[in-house]
């Protein structure tokens, strides 16, 4: 049998089966994106993107998955 591939739900690309369900990528970006908010909270998104370099459609996504971005 083959390893288990799923995709991630963030950005929707493979990745390796693992306990997280988004890819190392988005778990980093997210963690920026959390820890700018945290120190800069009532920011926009586009504020958000252009500080942490997530793009602004996926600062978006987050919100909408329900990825904690308030502090």
């Amino acid at each position: 049998m083959g390893e288990l591939v799923r995709n991630c739900r963030l950005c929707k690309q493979p990745m390796e089966s693992s306990p997280f369900m988004l890819c190392t990528t988005c778990l980093t970006e997210t963690d920026k994106v959390q820890s700018f908010i945290k120190k800069n909270p009532l920011v926009s998104i586009e504020e958000i993107s252009r500080w942490t370099n997530v793009p602004c459609e996926k600062v978006k996504k987050m919100a909408h998955l329900g990825v904690e971005l308030k502090s």
